[in-house]
């Protein structure tokens, strides 16, 4: 038998495992719902890292994470990720990724992208073809569905293609999750439309907790004007241009200057989880948040950093007579998720995780450009202890649970798209930035009434199933947030609750969510 290693997910942190894992005797096989991480965050990222080096000592970027995270973090995955976070940027530099590190604790893959939209694609298109050329196998258009789990190790991968509706049962040594996060959940995300949770949802089925769902970082400022697409605008804007009220008043600016920060560029690494809850509740009480680009100049529109705004805008527009923006936050990035211990290893034997997915490197809350770091060096460390520790891998075998799926929704009758809108509909509205108990509460009860239900939906085309693919994710993963924020009682990093709006040194404990006689729990530890 040969040995095998199938990792699900081609972003970032996929692409990194897979080639670090990929050594001789030894097979690598990427699951990818779409070509070469089309769908990845990383490909969508800001193309910027933080970590320590140049004139920042790694000691300081792991006292910050771990101050900007609550202390909810778990130090020896930060020691780990402050520690190797320079050579590990050097080694994928050594492979062929174009990368710039600076002398103030950053890194940029920017030079690569194609566009400003997609900073970290060029950074994604190198590591495939480095992936492809060491002798990585792709099965694109696939999404695992299962983990087939025999006495305590994991034996394979269930999947289905979604443009052929072909079952795949995969026999593996060791699987990587590397399926990142779920912005999808909520109606406003910057992240790609396939961030639907499958990971979490493949963890919660195959026996594993997931650590801390209720931090959700929200980026606070993205669009939020009618015909604009839900993306994400810099911090630092408003350093440049007013953010005021209906008043005139540079309302956001004064909060972020009262909380001892300089200007919004600061707050954009140490303060997002503040300034998204500051701005919901402004305008949860009716006010609202005006970006006055127009008062920008047509000359000034023709430069970096305004000109990359301009495709936002409907066409034939003139940005500097269209007067000013809504803005509001969006989701932008998962904080919790599968535990993992710093050799990337999720407690059951074979299976490793890293990237997004993964829980205990952010704590409560996210420093800025840390994503793109924690990819690169726990895709290496998962890589390597998959290849250091696979075992011969089974034969393929019958994919049950796939092939079960697949004949109820021919047979079903609800509309996959409805019901997809209609769960993101309930959590923007119960599980945003701003929570209280009754919200909650109510999101769950609408959440588990939506669940009974899957089994139901009509698949018709191959979009129809590729939706219908996502959907546990997306339930399992809201259903995890949920349950989470609900036994938070009080505020944290990026939790907010109306009814505990204090940080409580009683509730500096994790929370875990768990799959019991099918339902989900969440219990404090």
């Amino acid at each position: 038998m040969r040995k095998r290693i199938i990792v699900i997910g081609s972003g970032g942190a996929g692409l990194v495992a897979a080639i670090a894992a990929r050594r001789p005797g030894v097979d690598v096989t990427v699951v990818s719902k779409t070509p070469k991480g089309l769908a990845s965050c990383t490909a969508y990222a800001g193309g910027i890292f933080t970590l320590g080096c140049g004139r920042v000592q790694p000691e300081f970027h792991a006292s910050k994470t771990m101050e900007i995270g609550c202390y909810m973090n778990d130090p020896e995955l930060v020691q780990v990720f402050s520690e190797k976070a320079k050579t590990s940027l050097e080694e994928i530099i050594s492979w062929g990724v174009t990368m710039r590190l600076t002398e103030n604790g950053h890194a940029s893959v920017r030079s690569t992208a194609p566009n400003p939209f997609m900073a970290g694609y060029g950074m994604v298109n190198e590591l495939y073809r480095i992936a492809l050329g060491m002798g990585v196998t792709f099965l694109e258009n696939c999404v695992a569905t299962s983990l087939e789990v025999h006495d305590g190790k994991v034996t394979g991968v269930e999947c289905v293609n979604w443009t052929t509706g072909k079952t795949l049962g995969l026999g593996a040594g060791a699987v990587i999750l590397a399926t990142g996060g779920a912005g999808q959940v909520y109606e406003r995300t910057d992240n790609p439309t396939r961030m639907t949770g499958d990971g979490y949802s493949l963890a919660l089925r195959a026996g594993l907790s997931l650590r801390d769902m209720e931090f959700v970082q929200f980026y606070p400022l993205g669009w939020d004007e009618p015909g604009f697409t839900n993306w994400m605008l810099d911090l630092a804007l408003i350093d440049h241009v007013p953010l005021t009220d209906l008043d005139g008043k540079e309302f956001l600016l004064d909060a972020i200057h009262s909380w001892g920060l300089k200007d919004g560029m600061e707050a954009n690494y140490y303060a997002r989880d503040r300034a998204s809850i500051f701005l919901t509740r402004h305008i949860n009480n009716r006010g609202q948040a005006l970006l006055h680009l127009e008062a920008l100049s047509e000359e000034e529109w023709e430069k970096e950093p305004f000109s990359e705004m301009r495709p936002f805008y409907p066409r034939d527009v003139k940005p500097w007579e269209y007067g000013p923006i809504k803005v509001s936050p969006l989701q932008h990035y998962m904080p919790g998720g599968i535990e993992i211990d710093t050799s990337c290893f999720t407690g059951i034997k074979g299976l490793y995780a890293c990237g997004e997915v993964t829980g205990g490197v952010d704590g409560a809350s996210r420093v800025g450009g840390n994503a793109l770091t924690n990819i690169v060096i726990f895709g290496l460390i998962a890589g390597r202890s998959a290849g250091e520790q696979v075992d011969k891998s089974p034969e393929e075998f019958p994919p049950h649970v796939s092939s079960a799926l697949m004949e109820a929704w021919g047979k079903g009758s609800l509309e996959t798209g409805y019901i997809r809108k209609r769960i993101r509909s309930i959590v923007q509205e119960g599980l945003g930035p701003v929570r209280n108990a009754m919200t909650i509460i109510r999101t769950l009860e609408q959440l588990e009434e939506i669940d009974l239900t899957l089994e139901d939906l009509a698949v018709r085309n191959k979009q129809d199933l590729l939706l219908a693919l996502e959907m546990k994710g997306l339930i399992d993963t809201s259903i995890a947030i949920g349950r989470s924020a609900l036994l938070r009682e009080e505020s944290r990093g990026v939790h907010f609750r109306e009814d505990f709006p204090i940080r409580r040194d009683e509730w500096r404990k994790n929370i875990r969510t768990c799959l019991k006689d099918g339902k989900i729990e969440a219990r404090v530890s």
